[in-house]
């Protein structure tokens, strides 16, 4: 009788997780090809070779770009070299990267930017928060731009219990913003299982230097995160959902549910457009050849416009998608008066004229 109860309760678990490998790989959209949407006035950027995951673009038409992300599973191109932040500026006719200087003090051979958002103080101040990983741990890093030296003054390092796995940030005030946490286990094995078995543990947290607390939960992974023009929703990409949730933000700074836009396809980070307030969604056509990548058969680019965002039936139409031949694992679409800039994981990015 025991010998029974132990096989039939170890048939029941290998079907459980059989059942749930399946619905993995119908999350990650395994083997999904798309059909190529390319702008003609398009171009891969000089010097950005080893990623471009993050993408923040000031009114002024700077844009800045985190590179050099090393992340657990994924691939890297240039696994011993530390991140970087690049600044590209969009008035240019012919707009070139820079990498940017960081001042002493800080801890630039573990840099390992993942998020970035930017805050402009009443002054004019221009701030950097960056989400790093040193270590594969979890910091955000706070920078002073200083424009006319093309430099990162380092001000703060941020750390708090509740700052784990971070993502993506998206600062609205003096040291006030919102952070996504993509997985709720930081041991690659168990970032696997809780994958597989998508869980639904990780959330958003609003950090002040007075209150932390969790304001959003019951993400698969949540990812990708930012703000509204008007500043009144938050947006917030769930990657292995395939979906946005579109939330209203309060005066206390949380957030509640109004509705959820599905895409069908892995979103990463999101940007808003500064003209008309669209979505723009950087996107994985096929999660699985991120995980398992092949340089023979790579991991495509997808980016997504999302218009109506409040609306009863958002208008959603692919911009771009490319089956890794041009620009593999796209992650953020940004755009700036006419012009487009893609980033990716671990690959290059790629510069457009709309």
């Amino acid at each position: 009788m025991g010998k029974l109860m132990v096989l039939t309760l170890l048939g029941a678990g290998l079907a459980l997780v059989g059942e749930r490998l399946v619905a993995f790989r119908q999350r990650t959209n395994a083997f999904r090809k798309v059909e190529p949407v390319e702008p003609q006035n398009c171009h891969l950027i000089e010097g950005l070779e080893n990623g471009s995951e993050d993408i923040d673009i000031l009114p002024s038409g700077l844009a800045f770009i985190s590179s050099g992300l090393k992340y657990p599973g994924l691939p890297s191109f240039a696994p011993d070299e530390p991140g970087q932040i690049f600044l590209m500026d969009l008035n240019e006719q012919n707009p070139k990267v820079q990498a940017l200087n960081i001042s002493d003090g800080f801890d630039k051979a573990s840099f390992n930017p993942h998020g970035i958002s930017t805050f402009i103080d009443e002054d004019h101040t221009v701030y950097l928060y960056v989400v790093n990983h040193p270590h594969m741990k979890s910091t955000v890093e706070k920078f002073k731009f200083e424009e006319q030296q093309r430099s990162l003054v380092h001000l703060k390092t941020i750390k708090h219990e509740l700052l784990k796995s971070v993502n993506d940030i998206v600062v609205l005030g003096p040291e006030q913003f919102y952070a996504t946490r993509d997985h709720y286990f930081t041991s690659f094995f168990l970032v696997l299982f809780e994958m597989i078995m998508d869980l639904h543990w990780t959330y958003a947290v609003f950090y002040s230097p007075r209150e932390v607390k969790v304001v959003a939960k019951g993400f698969s992974s949540a990812n990708g995160i930012t703000v509204s023009l008007d500043k009144k929703y938050i947006y917030i990409a769930d990657v292995t959902a395939q979906n946005i949730h579109v939330l209203k933000k309060h005066e206390n700074w949380d957030l509640t549910q109004v509705k959820v836009i599905h895409l069908g396809t892995l979103v990463d980070n999101l940007t808003v457009d500064p003209d008309t307030g669209d979505i723009w969604a950087g996107c994985h056509p096929d999660g699985k050849k991120l995980l398992i990548y092949n340089p023979e058969d790579p991991p495509g680019s997808e980016v997504l416009r999302i218009q109506d965002v409040l609306s009863e039936k958002p208008k959603i139409s692919t911009e771009y998608a490319n089956n890794g031949s041009v620009l593999q694992g796209s992650t953020v679409a940004s755009v700036y008066h006419g012009k487009l800039l893609i980033g990716t994981v671990f690959h290059k990015a790629l510069y457009c004229l709309l």
